[in-house]
């Protein structure tokens, strides 16, 4: 059953992405992403690569919490969006 929520939720996570990116990154959180479009930020870094950190937050809560109720469902919904990001 663990394998299955994994791998729903890693598919899932590809129309999650989709909808982030189009309604999140380019709307309302915009300022944050829109350097990744223009190339303005003089630099190795980016205002964009603050996703990488905004994204990673719930996937730790997850995996955290999951391990400490036993690895239960949260773990492995955690552990899917950060293989995901890996991907």
């Amino acid at each position: 059953m663990n394998f299955i929520i994994l791998l729903i939720t890693f598919i899932l996570m590809e129309g999650a992405t989709w909808f982030i990116h189009k309604y999140i990154m380019h709307g309302l959180l915009w300022v944050l992403h829109h350097d990744h479009h223009d190339h303005s930020t003089e630099g190795p870094f980016e205002k964009n690569d603050y996703f990488f950190v905004i994204f990673a937050l719930p996937a730790i809560a997850l995996i955290y919490f999951g391990s400490i109720n036993h690895y239960n469902y949260l773990f492995y919904i955690g552990l899917a969006i950060t293989f995901y990001g890996i991907a």
